[in-house]
């Protein structure tokens, strides 16, 4: 990962510069040379440049590279955290780049957005050229206090290495990144002081997890549920929050088996499960003096000889029972008996799951993921955290309506409803498994899991922390 200094020191003349301008505003850059100053000044007229967001024009004729980037209206961090993830692009084969930010602010941010915008994941590419990798190791950004901008920036760096995490795991092909291999990764993080607790497939039908159990049978490589914790808060025994993902590590349908074009993203049918967990591994890093309980179950959902039939019934933890009528709607079963889980074992009253379920992605395509909630409160606090963040969230209906539609004539619910294929449904069969009095929201990041790129987004980790450290 880039290596992030902040220095109130002049740069090397030879040195990369990066010269921030908000719109209509002057540039200010001391630090150049006369002759530099008036190249600038000329490439601004020549190319009309007025520090719109988005807007970059490089100078030529100097003794270094220098680049004008547009950060449009001052107190915008959302605008400067993406100006910043585009100009990993263009200093792509730059050793080293220095950035003139006017403040400490404008600064860390556009580091934030650089880190963000210098992922990659090609593990898997063996005939990569040395041209193909990028070059940039180092950018130094301008500071009027140094010491405290560095200091400031470790909780940015701690997120930046967990959204990292999440994408990892997101992009991971599923015949690497098993359930039981997520599982261990999981127990890797016990370094960082989060406690993990792991359920084999012995322990999950011993602990009537029939739901999980039942997802998992299909395959050859069995389900696991993990229960991570970080408690910052050692003077409490209660959680602030409880985190549920989805981790289905391979969806092929089960027995109502998809087609080819329907698997293409499916090794991401984890990406709930994989913010929950990293999302803890943030907190862990950043020392938050919160306490939060995650919860994941992790399956493969496969068209075996012992797969889940249509028409089976089987038992979650808390005792309801479930008639399948569809096993491609396996990721609220999972869910369902993890939010089960949590809420019967640990002190919890706030509960928050993420996971890919509904339909949605036709509804809110790929800049909103949906939120439904049975608390008004505990919505409006994770759309403003969304906002903040720019993993927005629309809020959707929840009512009971849709719970009929899940009614079986021969169990307590079916799981998916016949005539209908709302994605609502999906959020009002997980709502049967929230006990009295919990505060519940169902995050359908679905539509978000990619990013522009067609790799893992590591949507949530970002919202998720941004919500926890406002609790």
């Amino acid at each position: 990962m880039l290596e992030v200094v902040f220095s109130n020191k002049k740069p090397l003349a030879k040195k990369t510069k990066v010269i921030l301008m908000y719109e209509q505003k002057n540039v200010q850059a001391d630090f150049l040379t006369t002759d530099e100053a008036e190249l600038v000044k000329k490439a601004i007229v020549q190319a009309d440049f007025c520090g719109k967001t988005g807007q970059f024009v490089e100078v030529f004729g100097g003794r270094a590279k220098i680049l004008l980037a547009g950060i449009g209206k001052q107190g915008d961090n959302l605008a400067l955290q993406k100006v910043g993830c585009e100009l990993f692009g263009r200093l792509y084969h730059d050793e080293t780049a220095y950035i003139a930010a006017e403040d400490d602010n404008e600064g860390i941010n556009i580091a934030y957005g650089l880190l963000l915008g210098s992922y990659s994941f090609d593990k898997y590419k063996t005939e990569k050229k040395a041209d193909d990798f990028a070059k940039l190791e180092q950018i130094v950004v301008k500071a009027s206090n140094a010491e405290k901008a560095q200091e400031n920036f470790k909780m940015y760096l701690a997120l930046v290495t967990a959204i990292r995490y999440a994408r990892d795991l997101g992009n991971e092909p599923a015949n690497y990144l098993t359930p039981e291999v997520f599982a261990l990764d999981v127990e890797r993080l016990r370094y960082l002081g989060l406690q993990v607790e792991v359920l084999d497939e012995k322990a999950i039908r011993l602990n009537g997890l029939g739901l999980i159990d039942a997802v998992g049978k299909g395959s050859k490589n069995p389900p696991r549920l993990v229960v991570a914790a970080w408690l910052g808060n050692r003077a409490s025994s209660e959680y602030d929050l409880a985190i549920v993902g989805k981790g289905i590590c391979f969806d092929a349908g089960g027995m109502s088996l998809k087609s080819n074009a329907g698997m293409v993203e499916m090794k991401m049918d984890m990406t709930g499960a994989a913010a929950a967990i990293a999302s803890l591994k943030a907190l862990a890093l950043q020392r938050v003096r919160k306490n939060i309980v995650a919860v994941v179950g992790l399956a493969e959902n496969m068209p075996g000889g012992n797969a889940m039939k249509i028409g089976d019934v089987y038992t979650a933890y808390d005792g309801k029972t479930v008639e399948i009528m569809n096993a491609d709607a396996e990721g609220r079963l999972v869910v369902a008996d993890c939010l089960a889980y949590v809420q019967k074992n640990y002190q919890v009253k706030n509960v928050v799951d993420l996971a890919t379920l509904g339909s949605l992605k036709t509804t809110l395509g790929n800049v909103y993921a949906g939120v439904f909630a049975n608390d008004k409160k505990l919505a409006e606090k994770l759309i403003e955290a969304g906002e903040k963040t720019g993993e927005k969230l629309w809020l959707m209906p929840l009512d009971k309506e849709y719970d009929k539609m899940l009614t079986s004539t021969i169990a307590d619910m079916r799981n998916i409803a016949i005539d209908n294929k709302a994605s609502i449904v999906s959020a009002a069969f997980l709502e049967r498994f929230i006990e009295k009095g919990i505060r519940w929201a169902h995050i359908d990041i679905s539509g978000m899991r990619l990013d522009k790129n067609g790799l893992a987004s590591g949507f949530g980790v970002k919202l998720l922390n941004e919500f926890i450290r406002g609790l």
